[in-house]
């Protein structure tokens, strides 16, 4: 991108980005996001194929979820399973069903009740309710945004 640049700096949850676009410079500043990208899913025909293909060609490392899931690391996680890399998600794989799967992204919210209202506001439609996952590790749904995009959201369960 010549003649334009851009720097950011995060100091106290508080962005800036500069940037130079034409003769003028515009700054803008803004408070980080509380719903962060926290999780990815690509469907696959085979676990054993995508196993070798991104354990070769990106390192991760995969492990097997109940027969359904193929679990896959891309930095090193916790006791608790989560990224211990600032910054840094996780994601897997799950059996494809149609051509039309595609890989998704996972948002999280603290409530998913009040996001898709949210989004239903701002003119998405829900395509998943809310369900438990897991056991005892959350909560998900699904939406499409204006543009048709599917995104998935996480809600973790509350501690008893």
């Amino acid at each position: 991108m010549r003649g334009r640049f851009a720097r950011s700096f995060v100091r106290h949850k508080l962005c800036e980005i500069i940037f130079r676009a034409g003769d003028g410079i515009i700054i803008s500043k803004y408070t980080m996001a509380k719903h962060k990208v926290v999780h990815f899913e690509i469907p696959t025909a085979d676990f054993k194929k995508a196993t070798e293909f991104y354990t070769k060609v990106f390192g991760w490392k995969m492990e097997p979820w109940e027969d359904k899931y193929l679990m896959a690391m891309t930095t090193d996680v916790g006791k608790d399973m989560s990224p211990t890399e600032p910054g840094g998600i996780n994601g897997g794989f799950y059996i494809r069903k149609s051509k039309g799967d595609v890989p998704t992204f996972v948002i999280e919210t603290d409530s998913i009740d009040q996001t898709l209202k949210d989004v239903e506001k701002a003119g998405g439609k829900v395509t998943r309710k809310k369900e438990p996952i897991g056991g005892d590790m959350g909560f998900m749904a699904e939406f499409t945004d204006t543009d048709g995009n599917e995104i998935s959201l996480f809600e973790t369960a509350k501690k008893k």
